[in-house]
């Protein structure tokens, strides 16, 4: 809605059409700009993960978080079992 409200005062001083191409240049290169930005991010994380292996893959992630859960569950239930052996 910004971009129409700068674009409507550009075209007062302009004129329609010129104001017209301008926004729609500005909201191209705005497009370009996230592709850009997404595909440099993509490229970064597949060199951190890939090439220096530095970083897990969302794959390894998810298994260590299911791994972690399932401590957790392993160690709740031994916390209730060594609190009902010292109740005894």
């Amino acid at each position: 809605m910004a971009t129409r409200d700068w674009e409507e005062d550009l075209s007062k001083i302009i004129g329609d059409p010129l104001a017209f191409q301008i926004g729609y240049r500005v909201r191209e290169f705005k497009d370009q700009t996230r592709h850009i930005k997404l595909d440099a991010q993509q490229m970064l994380t597949e060199y951190l993960q890939y090439e220096l292996d530095l970083l897990p893959a969302s794959s390894q992630v998810q298994a260590f978080n299911q791994q972690v859960e399932q401590l957790d569950r392993h160690l709740t239930e031994l916390e209730t079992r060594l609190n009902k052996l010292i109740q005894s």
